[in-house]
């Protein structure tokens, strides 16, 4: 199938404009650089703080060549245009090729102050149809790439020359988000400053994907003000911020400043349904991005978190997420449930865990069972995977299954297996009904919808 190249484009230019968001994520390399930074300062090496290990060797000529020379800039930029529009005959989009070209893009563009880029930017509009798509979102890629490294002369920029910005363009739009993302990551207050002061002349600031832009940049280093954001901001859906706020706790440490923050402001929401939902939905993603330490870390850092019994009851019914646990972890992880979470609650985290590893690995999930401790979390494990493999196993599965002492458990786990039971031919059913007429079994009626 053929793609016209300014989808194409488009396609690589979003990959492009959520450069931002990995920006929060290299901040916390950033730190770990600073110590050596200032040592090879010492040493006459001169490093970039904002690309760490990048020697930085540029002498007043260069940054003469780089900087001022708008000309050249604006004859490159209509040269990529070009060849972007050249790519529309092709018959496959050279993806690479695009990907590569924006990129060495992106690095002119980085190489601009806010006076140049609005030269160049009004310069190319001048050259070319400004309407043209191709256009359009190179002219956003740029716009967004010094959002990212300049947030506050982008957004001076935009009220400055609010010509250059198409309000219904989503490429250019993105600049914004990226821009108060950024600035709130190292000044959260001005940022918010800067918004109430203009929200009302340039509605187009005080969008959602703005709002959570700032909290989530915020988060980084002051998640106390993160959380403030929430209420300030007027953000109408809470639980998408509270999951960009977690989501920005990589680190164990950034992970216990954060839930410090989340106890107070949990403290601060008025009890219920709402506070409930929110103090579960947070722990649960503090949780699962523990699990990415490895168990022995992300253990002990769950362990040393301070959640209360209604959070571990809340981690113990939906478990943790299965693409976040290791293989070689997941049977530690079970176990791990099953005895530092409230008994009776852990029913459902444990046979989630256990459901998806079957379905992953099988023999690695029967091989671990065969040999783990009888009790309540074996007997849940048991349940889950023999219902599991029920669908292409079923014989193997009643076996599990008649392991399970007698009670309404293992009355429910015979019921799947027979429900599950394939019928691909006559003796499949008939090795069925025998199953079901030895456990006294009937097929469930089906429900009139």
């Amino acid at each position: 199938m053929k793609f016209p190249i300014t989808l194409s484009l488009l396609i690589i230019a979003t990959g492009t404009i959520l450069v931002w968001q990995e920006h929060q994520r290299i901040e916390t390399l950033r730190a770990s650089h600073a110590k050596l930074v200032a040592e090879a300062a010492k040493s006459g090496i001169h490093l970039s703080s904002a690309r760490p290990g990048e020697v930085v060797r540029v002498t007043k000529r260069e940054r003469e060549d780089q900087g001022k020379n708008v000309g050249k800039a604006t004859a490159e930029f209509l040269a990529l245009a070009k060849k972007m529009k050249s790519m529309e005959k092709y018959e496959e989009v050279p993806y690479a090729e695009l990907q590569n070209l924006l990129m060495a893009f992106r690095k002119r563009i980085a190489s601009l102050d806010a006076k140049q880029l609005k030269e160049l930017i009004v310069a190319v509009r001048a050259e070319t149809d400004p309407k043209m798509q191709v256009t359009k979102t190179l002219i956003g890629i740029a716009i967004t790439t010094f959002a990212i490294n300049d947030p506050r002369a982008a957004l001076a920029l935009l009220t400055e020359s609010p010509e250059l910005f198409d309000a219904n363009d989503t490429i250019t739009q993105s600049a914004v988000p990226a821009a108060f993302a950024m600035w709130a990551k190292h000044d959260p207050m001005a940022a918010l400053d800067w918004m109430r002061k203009n929200d009302e002349k340039y509605p187009a600031i005080a969008t959602d994907d703005v709002k959570l832009g700032m909290i989530s940049g915020a988060a980084i280093h002051v998640p106390k003000i993160a959380f403030k954001l929430i209420g300030e901001l007027g953000v109408k859906n809470p639980d998408s911020a509270i999951r960009h706020i977690v989501n920005a706790a990589i680190t164990p440490e950034e992970r216990t400043a954060t839930s410090v923050a989340l106890r107070d402001y949990l403290a601060s929401l008025p009890e219920g349904k709402v506070r409930d939902e929110i103090s579960n939905t947070a722990v649960q993603l503090l949780a699962d991005n523990a699990i990415n330490d490895g168990f022995e870390a992300g253990s002990q850092w769950i362990e040393n978190a301070g959640f209360t019994p209604d959070q571990l009851a809340s981690i113990a019914r939906r478990g943790f997420s299965s693409s976040s646990i290791s293989s070689e972890d997941t049977s530690k992880w079970i176990d791990w449930l099953g005895k530092n979470t409230p008994e009776g609650k852990s029913s459902s985290g444990i046979g989630s865990i256990v459901t998806s590893w079957t379905r992953r690995d099988y023999q690695a999930a029967g091989k671990w069972l065969a040999t783990a401790s009888d009790g309540p979390t074996k007997n849940i494990a048991i349940r889950a995977y023999a219902e599991t493999i029920s669908e292409y196993e079923p014989e193997i599965a009643a076996q599990w299954a008649t392991m399970l002492p007698s009670g309404k458990e293992r009355e429910r786990a015979l019921q799947t297996i027979y429900e599950n039971w394939p019928q691909d031919d006559t003796s499949a059913e008939a090795a069925a009904e025998d199953f079901a007429k030895h456990h006294g079994l009937q097929r469930s009626e089906p429900t009139n919808e």
